[in-house]
């Protein structure tokens, strides 16, 4: 019988016991060491580079839970970057409070790196917390309001002043707007639905619209290209390690903007009004370059 992919994991550690190695150095010992896997997973799948193998095996380490590993005494570090590895001696006990907590944090360190990789692709970001919402409106009153992340794509960013001037005159469209649901982990069976149609509730507003994570289970594609395909939704594989290594593994089609939710939204939240604003400023800054540039989320 083939070796499972935790398997590999705990036979690697446990012919190191002292290491502590990341998700990718697991990764890419795989890679090195056990190349009949790498042919199955890449003959079965739409994985057809190394680069993404490696990032597909990344994220399904990260999907075993704690218990799975620990079967095998193998163990993860809780500070970031992760580490895993081996412990006959150890025994690890944690609480679902714990384990929710954790999840919650991790999702949190998310933002930033996807914000790397957005200003890689000329998209300034902000994040809309949801502590910044009204309570007022009773519970789960502005569940699935709003996204995560925020995105705003200047067109005319690196244009020259003589073509600026020609966009304002004549061109509608100056800029995309965007909206990212950030999930920490893997889309699976399980959760997709649950994830999917909460990016559509939260984010069909804006010109395009992804679901983010740091991977997809592979008995989870079909579904998640169709819904996609049905709900005009994009898919991003972002790596936690490498943000400029994430892919837009679906690209989301161009709509148009729903200002009705748009300034529903923005009645809602306070973060979501800076956004507006931080619009408003980069327009006003395209014929007058004294005006303030707006402030987006800071970099890593």
């Amino acid at each position: 019988m083939a070796q499972s992919l935790y398997e590999m994991v705990a036979e690697l550690l446990r012919s190191n016991p002292k290491k502590y190695l990341t998700a990718r150095e697991i990764a890419e010992w795989i890679i090195e060491n056990k190349q009949d896997y790498c042919n199955r997973k890449m003959s079965r799948t739409t994985v057809k580079s190394e680069k993404a193998l490696i990032r597909q095996i990344i994220a399904e380490i990260g999907r075993y839970d704690s218990a799975t590993f620990e079967k095998l005494y193998v163990y993860r570090t809780a500070d970031r970057p992760q580490k895993y590895y081996y412990d006959n001696k150890t025994i690890v006990i944690e609480t679902l409070k714990c384990e929710l907590h954790k999840n919650k944090q991790e999702e949190k360190e998310l933002y930033p790196k996807l914000a790397q990789y957005c200003n890689s692709i000329g998209i300034q970001t902000l994040r809309i917390d949801e502590k910044t919402s009204k309570k007022d409106g009773g519970k789960n009153y502005n569940k699935w309001l709003h996204a995560d992340v925020v995105g705003y794509k200047d067109l005319a960013a690196k244009f020259n002043e003589e073509t600026k001037e020609c966009l304002i005159q004549y061109s509608s469209e100056r800029s995309y707007l965007y909206s990212f649901e950030v999930k920490d982990g893997i889309i699976t069976t399980s959760n997709i639905r649950e994830n999917f149609f909460q990016t559509v509730s939260n984010s069909s507003w804006a010109n395009y619209s992804y679901l983010v994570a740091e991977g997809i289970e592979d008995k989870a594609k079909e579904e998640l290209q169709l819904l996609c395909s049905s709900f005009k939704i994009g898919f991003i594989q972002l790596d936690r390690e490498n943000p400029l290594e994430s892919d837009i593994v679906i690209q989301a089609p161009k709509t148009d903007l729903d200002w009705n939710m748009i300034n529903r939204i923005s009645d809602e939240n306070s973060d979501f009004r800076k956004y507006l604003k931080n619009i408003s400023l980069s327009y006003k800054k395209h014929s007058n370059n004294d005006i303030q540039s707006p402030k987006w989320d800071l970099l890593l």
